[in-house]
């Protein structure tokens, strides 16, 4: 179920939302690095039997132009999009910088798309690739995520991209 993800403006594609859907369908405890408006976000929430803790600084991507306003006002708009989950508990937002975030639970499945500088990606993958469960992440077409995850990950039987997508996961 993503028609609700799919009405939120973002860059993931209605294929990796219904991988990304597919995917909670399976995993009770899920952390997202980057959140931006929400559409990963409610294509998660609205599909897991569980909880999304949705890490994000909500300044925006630092790689586009945004006006000080707008920036000001994507968390505001993150939690119109979220219109219940948050009050139900399905999303819990964690505003923070992905490095320095502590969540009070373990995650089951792990979805990166925050920073795309290689130094953040790394570091998001290094701090979550001791998971025992799904981790994935966004913008495997950019070099510096296919940088970070050859870095992390130097065979190469350890990362796939997800057919169609631009999802990349640890096999």
């Amino acid at each position: 179920m993503i028609e609700k993800a799919l009405a939120i403006d973002g860059w993931m594609a209605p294929a990796e939302l219904e991988w990304l859907a597919k995917q909670a369908q399976k995993h009770r405890t899920i952390v997202e690095i980057g959140s931006y408006r929400g559409r990963s976000t409610r294509a998660l929430a609205d599909n897991t039997p569980g909880v999304v803790y949705a890490v994000d600084h909500w300044y925006g991507p630092t790689e586009f132009m945004l006006a000080p306003w707008e920036r000001e006002a994507l968390y505001g708009e993150f939690l119109a999009n979220m219109n219940g989950l948050i009050e139900s508990k399905k999303v819990v937002p964690v505003r923070c910088n992905s490095m320095t975030v502590k969540i009070d639970a373990v995650p089951d499945m792990v979805f990166i798309d925050g920073d795309h500088s290689f130094e953040s990606v790394l570091a998001d993958i290094e701090k979550w690739k001791w998971i025992d469960g799904l981790l994935c992440g966004h913008d495997f077409s950019w070099d510096s995520v296919r940088d970070a995850l050859a870095a992390s990950f130097p065979l190469e039987n350890q990362i796939a991209q997800v057919k169609d997508t631009d999802i990349w996961m640890r096999l």
